[in-house]
């Protein structure tokens, strides 16, 4: 079953996709912009730019038979306004968690006397579990991380700076048919106590971490993953605090499986780290989902008491980061199964020294 036959069935609504992510979900095109009018049958309106496109991709099967493709003559909310009059509908969901208030205001004024209402969660509902064919896209995104990660370990040397190996991986990445899936994190040194540090034209830090969290996205799904290493040499703190790390990812492993709550598997790992004497520095949740949006629900979280699902994509990124000195991530990313898990990184965790 297409994507939006699922949101129509279960729904059963007249609704507006505006979000550009949520309308290649549901009708396979991808744009920057646009809107999918699901009402007696789905419109996807379209300017100049994008029309021809989207008339082969239904052409190829991309974009469902029942999708009419309209190249609108006045704006994308006044085609929307003379289909929803001529069809008689007077209430319209739209997607308030995307809208701002600005273009709610305006969508309102412009379609006055139709009603608005809120159209919740419904898309991110569905987009929680993976089809066969978006893990395959997934998988693909992870194998090209994969390949970079082996590829920067022969490229980074003590002259090496942050910019630069962040955009020698961006570079491989490019080359195999990638664009990278979010801005690359590559932080050494005290640098490395930041999760989300921006890479710097500065030398990396000697006998100290160098924290690259990054990844490829191929056909619009995303990868993600991190790995810390060692500039120089680790001495047997960093070695400890390294296999602490190593060790929280393990217990989270080891309980991860579809249906489990979100905070429980969180607490696995946070606890293995807690009770080494690091409370206080694994401020993050242990993962988030992933897919189009390199941040999608659910998540491993402490404020998620809600079973995470078969079929699900998700991180699992456990860390420990010391104010002042350095840290250290790892992160994989795993498809959850009714009786375990299938891990899609497959890159070395072992702590590497160079």
């Amino acid at each position: 079953m297409k994507n939006i036959e699922k949101l129509s069935n279960s729904f059963q609504k007249c609704i507006l996709i505006q979000n550009p992510k949520n309308r290649r979900y549901l009708s396979g095109f991808s744009s920057s912009d646009g809107m999918l009018l699901i009402a007696d049958k789905p419109y996807l309106i379209l300017d100049f730019r994008y029309v021809g496109a989207a008339r082969i991709k239904k052409s190829q099967g991309i974009i469902p038979d029942n999708i009419e493709i309209i190249m609108p003559q006045k704006s994308f909310i006044d085609q929307v306004r003379d289909i929803l009059e001529s069809k008689g509908i007077d209430t319209l969901f739209f997607e308030d968690d995307y809208l701002s208030f600005r273009e709610y205001s305006r969508l309102k004024e412009k379609l006055a006397p139709i009603q608005l209402l809120p159209l919740g969660n419904a898309v991110n509902e569905l987009r929680k579990i993976k089809s066969p064919a978006e893990l395959e896209k997934i998988k693909s995104a992870q194998k090209i991380t994969d390949l970079a990660f082996e590829h920067i370990l022969n490229f980074i040397n003590p002259d090496s700076t942050e910019t630069e190996i962040a955009a020698e991986l961006e570079h491989f990445m490019a080359l195999r048919g990638a664009c990278p899936a979010f801005d690359t994190i590559c932080v050494s040194g005290i640098k490395s106590s930041l999760p989300h540090g921006v890479p710097e034209n500065i030398r990396l830090t000697n006998n100290s971490f160098l924290t690259m969290d990054f990844g490829a996205c191929v056909d619009g799904y995303c990868s993600d993953m991190t790995r810390t290493v060692v500039i120089g040499k680790a001495d047997s703190k960093m070695k400890e605090i390294y296999n602490i790390v190593l060790k929280a990812q393990s217990a989270a492993f080891s309980i991860i499986k579809g249906g489990i709550d979100g905070k429980v598997c969180d607490s696995a790992a946070r606890d293995v780290i807690y009770n080494a004497g690091y409370q206080g520095c694994f401020g993050h949740s242990l993962g988030h989902s992933l897919g189009l949006d390199i941040h999608e629900s659910p998540n491993f979280s402490p404020s998620n008491p809600s079973p995470v699902p078969s079929g699900c994509v998700l991180s699992v990124e456990p860390g420990i980061y010391i104010d002042g000195l350095y840290g250290v991530r790892i992160e994989d990313i795993v498809y959850l199964t009714d009786d375990g898990f299938i891990n899609l990184t497959k890159s070395t965790k072992e702590l590497i020294e160079i």
